[in-house]
């Protein structure tokens, strides 16, 4: 069999010029265009291959995420609970509604609330006033009780119990309007805490 290609033909000619034209295209679309997309869906793979690693660790941590949440509201919790026996700083309004409440609570009169320097520890800060009362010994006693349960770190020192010096006065009040007698009036430092900043 003899294959013979004459090259002066027209019709040859513009075959060969159509291969020639088409295998330069494939070639330039080979190497700009098909080697591009493969080396983006080579990166592409890898993302997805990184991808779905994370998806696989948070699959593993998604069980944990409800008892990571119950511990984190059980710890706010317990700072509110803590912030209230410790609190960020001094609230001497709240403080004076609360001995206020506890005081009429047990029958005592207050008759001195005064704020002290604060003295300044490493962590806290020690807050101290100094307060007398006036009301009966079991209603002292009383007093002292509900203080002591407050949700406020309380501290009583230098307590100083005395009988009331107008007692026959205070009695003759009582049977007048009906009142308890203040028979002892008490003097002491009391002592709550804040945090430090």
């Amino acid at each position: 069999m003899n294959l013979k290609v004459d090259f002066k033909k027209p019709r040859v000619r513009n075959v060969l010029i159509i291969l020639a034209v088409g295998l330069v295209l494939g070639f330039l679309w080979y190497q700009f265009v098909y080697v591009g997309i493969n080396e983006e869906t080579i990166r592409l793979e890898s993302d997805l291959k990184k991808k779905q690693a994370e998806l696989n660790n948070i699959l593993i941590l998604k069980p944990q995420l409800k008892t990571l949440e119950k511990d984190i509201a059980a710890a706010g919790v317990r700072l509110d609970s803590l912030k209230s026996m410790f609190p960020d700083q001094k609230e001497i309004p709240k403080l004076i509604r609360e001995i206020t409440g506890v005081a009429r609570a047990s029958n005592i009169y207050t008759t001195r609330f005064n704020p002290q320097p604060d003295v300044q520890r490493e962590y806290y800060v020690e807050n101290r006033y100094d307060l007398s009362v006036t009301g009966g010994y079991h209603q002292l006693a009383q007093f002292f009780s509900f203080l002591a349960n407050m949700p406020l770190i309380i501290n009583l020192s230098n307590v100083s119990i005395h009988e009331n010096p107008s007692l026959a006065q205070s009695k003759k009040e009582a049977e007048e309007h009906g009142i308890p007698v203040t028979s002892i009036t008490a003097s002491f430092q009391m002592t709550t805490f804040s945090s430090k900043r």
